[in-house]
């Protein structure tokens, strides 16, 4: 007599390694999206003080961009490290070029085109080129 139990078994490792191999691919894509959140809401500071005609960055919000780079952008932390740290209009650059790269990566993940792959398209000359 036999029994169902291996068909179930190999039903639920198939059905395991189908959910990791999915995590795999959204977990990058989900990752940017939080990257491109949070370098959005230190932009949003950042632009307040600017309208605000502010030139120096507060220390709270210049240990917000550093430690955000630290833990999730080298690119960001090596510019932060060759800027004034204090220089609001260079640390607001700065976090925007950040936020350029990821929107760039995320493009790459969700294979749709860019800003960049535009560029390339639409050569000077064409009707639509910007």
């Amino acid at each position: 007599m036999t029994t169902q139990a291996p068909d179930y078994a190999s039903a639920v490792r198939a059905m395991s390694q189908a959910a990791a191999e999915a995590e795999l691919t959204h977990a990058p894509v989900r990752l940017a999206y939080w990257r491109i959140a949070a370098l959005d809401t230190l932009l949003d500071r950042l632009e307040e003080l600017r309208l605000a005609n502010e030139r120096l960055l507060p220390e709270d919000i210049r240990e917000q961009v550093v430690t955000y780079a630290a833990r999730h952008d080298t690119e960001l932390a090596d510019r932060l490290r060759r800027i004034d740290a204090e220089d609001l209009n260079a640390v607001h650059d700065a976090v925007f070029e950040a936020q350029g790269r990821v929107m760039l990566q995320l493009a790459e993940l969700r294979r749709v085109p860019n800003w960049q792959d535009l560029d390339l398209i639409l050569a000077p000359g064409d009707d639509e080129a910007a």
